[in-house]
């Protein structure tokens, strides 16, 4: 079976952090078109959101 889980850049993983989404003691992953979170320490997963959420941080107003 194809494992879906694809984990994040250290980018993102920095900006998630930022935007408070992750504590430090998390990494995020996208599965399917879910954000999920995994705590490094005891396994625990839950799910942030939506994958899109990673493309909000990164609007950009362009000028013309």
């Amino acid at each position: 079976m194809k494992n879906l889980n694809n984990t994040l850049t250290e980018d993102q993983q920095a900006d998630l952090r930022l935007r408070s989404l992750i504590t430090e003691k998390e990494f995020a992953y996208v599965a399917g078109d879910l954000l999920v979170a995994e705590n490094v320490i005891n396994g625990e997963k839950r799910i942030v959101g939506k994958a899109a959420l990673l493309t909000e941080g990164n609007k950009r107003v362009l000028k013309g």
